[in-house]
């Protein structure tokens, strides 16, 4: 996962210098809408139904997404396929939370504080961790990336079965804080509450409902309590309908489902995690 770690880092700079001057909202529907846009470049070769999107950003930041980021977008995109498919039996091991923690104790050491968040995908922790660059906090994303093959929470609560903790996000995150010593931990469940609530009704107005200020403030704050370890049990998926040029977000999307769309960003398989921390 070295490379992948790498091109998030590449993809988060980028986004990081797109702060200086816009609000985080509009940054955040920018880096949605750029990876939109390299999504259907490479499988559709159109970008018509991004319209109701592009509308919503400022032009300047339109000309710097379709410039740089689209392309860092494709290149990360690309790995992110290129796991998927893979079959090797190391991927057998990044779908299972105890050799995952076991990872992230070998990359950080310790933690303070875990906080996870149901549904938090990618696009949120680019943003995020773009935003605590700019408010002077030490943020990196991990090479430890959990694979949730069916994108839902209970693929990784119940591998807590049999242990001293609840099968639930929140007994992930004491199981993480127990293993890195942490002395608290948290978790959240906003992200996919609005996943279920706003995702059908369209990306562009699930940017525009999502608070991203809130959760970016929600994670600034928790580092006064020292190292945190942000992190997800997965992420959501956006899709296109078949029918029409309509693009939304959905939570854990089956091809076979009634449904009628195809797969855009399969980030639902997904669960990065980045460590941030105060400098000096």
């Amino acid at each position: 996962m070295k490379k992948l770690y790498i091109l998030l880092e590449s993809v988060r700079d980028v986004v990081a210098s797109l702060m200086q001057g816009y609000n985080l909202s509009n940054v955040y529907k920018t880096v949605m809408y750029s990876a939109i846009y390299a999504a259907l470049y490479k499988s559709l070769g159109g970008c018509e139904p991004l319209r109701p999107l592009e509308e919503k950003i400022p032009l300047p930041l339109l000309a710097i997404a379709r410039r740089k980021l689209v392309d860092e977008f494709l290149n990360l995109l690309e790995h992110l396929n290129m796991i998927l498919s893979s079959k090797k039996p190391i991927l057998i091991r990044e779908a299972n939370l105890d050799f995952i923690v076991k990872q992230l104790k070998n990359e950080i050491e310790r933690v303070d504080y875990v906080l996870m968040y149901d549904c938090m995908s990618m696009i949120e922790f680019l943003t995020i961790s773009a935003y605590l660059r700019l408010k002077g906090i030490k943020s990196a994303f991990l090479g430890s990336v959990f694979l949730n093959p069916i994108g839902l929470t209970r693929f990784m609560t119940h591998q807590l079965f049999g242990a001293d903790y609840r099968a639930s996000l929140l007994g992930v995150a004491q199981y993480i804080a127990d293993n890195l010593g942490g002395i608290a931990y948290a978790k959240s469940s906003y992200i996919d509450e609005k996943v279920h609530e706003v995702g059908y009704l369209g990306v562009d107005e699930f940017v525009d409902v999502m608070d991203i200020e809130a959760i970016a403030d929600e994670v600034l704050t928790s580092t006064s309590r020292g190292r945190v370890l942000v992190g997800s049990d997965h992420g959501y998926d956006v899709v296109k309908s078949i029918d029409s040029k309509y693009i939304y977000v959905v939570h854990g999307f089956r091809p076979e489902s009634s449904f009628k769309a195809i797969p855009l960003l399969p980030l639902s398989r997904f669960a990065f995690f980045i460590v941030a921390y105060r400098m000096g």
